[in-house]
């Protein structure tokens, strides 16, 4: 018997296989409305053009393909009118939304990748504000030779590094969208410069390509539609709220010359915590935070005095309170709990969620009272401490 199984085995073969040059390998998809309809545009490898081992000639890194449709199926079944292969998704890192599809919504997209069996989860969404998915997708970048992977990478670096970013994949978007209490929240990305630059390769041939992208504030989303955007303030506000702040900075006045004294956040961690109080939710954001002295342009700034230390470290508290109130504020101006605190009502006192769940993001949410608890301690002040530098002329205290 054993033989026998070993037999079969060695039989087997990987059924589904297929060559790699039968295939178009999809590294980033743009959707957008248009006229009608959905326009999807696949940013496709041209794989001679990025070999380590071949010259590139003169053909782009990547070539776009595009179908319409009335369905995003059709849409990208049309497609294949242009395409000489078959499209391959399982090494997608990119999906971009246009503005004015994710305001329509964005349930029927993300059903019709769940069916697509190639997908993984882990590619992230994130919408384009103020121009077109396909614009995105034509642009040439830098350093990268694959524009959808330095957007990817850029997204990552960003999210890890800088707190108005928020990097979402597939898995945890179908998350919010399936939850109650937990509304969707994407990060923005726009174009900087003009699109008819971006699409010629001229773009990367100078020092700073003239048309270039840059993650920009966070789309707030109800149910499955884009209702508005959280600016700068409001999106660091989010990241620390929603837990996902990694590192950030933070400048405070150091004089009346305008000059700043610069606070890297280290690590964060911030959880929530809901109550009921004669019959009304009520809320509060816990944040502890831990942080460096970067920047000491004000020599009047003693870093070796313990009560310097605290001084700043309350005014750092102060701001990331601003922070978060602005985060709330916008959320509730919205009506749509992007934040979690529905989510954690439910866990925390679930037969009195049972009873306002329906009216939450209309009703409860918007006049939730919050309480901000926020501790920041400030760990090192840099290696030189008050440093033996001579001030400018014109500078410090």
């Amino acid at each position: 018997m054993a033989a026998a199984m070993l037999c079969l085995l060695l039989m087997t073969g990987c059924w589904s296989r297929r060559e790699l040059n039968e295939l178009l390998i999809v590294i980033g998809v743009g959707i957008d409305w248009s006229d009608g309809e959905y326009l999807v545009s696949f940013q496709v490898v041209n794989p001679g053009e990025i070999s380590s081992q071949q010259k590139g000639g003169q053909r782009p890194p990547v070539t776009l393909y595009q179908g319409r449709g009335k369905t995003v199926f059709e849409a990208a079944r049309s497609m294949t009118a242009e395409a000489p292969r078959k499209v391959y998704m399982g090494h997608l890192q990119l999906y971009i939304f246009s503005e004015e599809l994710a305001r329509r919504g964005v349930n029927d997209i993300i059903d019709n990748m769940l069916r697509d069996n190639e997908l993984r989860l882990d590619f992230n969404l994130i919408v384009a504000k103020n121009t077109s998915a396909q614009t995105m997708m034509e642009l040439y970048t830098p350093l990268e030779k694959l524009p959808s992977n330095n957007m990817y990478l850029s997204l990552q670096t960003s999210g890890k590094t800088w707190a108005p970013s928020a990097p979402v994949t597939l898995d945890e978007a179908l998350a919010k969208l399936s939850a109650d209490g937990d509304e969707l929240a994407l990060t923005g990305i726009e174009l900087i410069g003009t699109p008819r630059m971006g699409r010629s390769r001229r773009n990367v041939e100078a020092y700073l390509p003239p048309s270039r992208f840059r993650y920009t504030g966070i789309a707030a989303f109800k149910d499955d539609r884009l209702v508005g955007w959280l600016n700068e303030k409001e999106s660091k506000g989010y990241t620390d709220i929603t837990n996902r702040l990694e590192s950030s900075s933070i400048e405070l006045a150091c004089d009346e010359k305008k000059n700043y004294m610069g606070i890297e956040v280290t690590s964060a961690h911030t959880h929530l915590s809901v109550d009921m109080k004669g019959g009304k939710p009520t809320a509060a954001i816990h944040s502890n935070v831990e942080a460096n002295i970067v920047d000491r342009p004000c020599t009047n700034v003693d870093l070796t005095d313990p009560a310097t230390i605290e001084r700043l470290e309350k005014r750092a508290e102060r701001q990331l309170r601003s922070n978060e109130e602005a985060a709330v504020k916008k959320a509730q101006q919205f009506k749509t709990d992007i934040l979690g605190f529905g989510s954690q009502l439910g866990k925390e006192h679930p037969q009195a969620w049972k009873k306002i769940k329906d009216k939450w993001n209309d009703v409860y949410f918007p006049e939730l009272d919050v309480r901000y608890d926020i501790k920041l301690n400030i760990r090192k002040t840099g290696t030189t401490g008050n440093t033996t530098l001579k001030p400018t002329i014109g500078k410090g205290g």
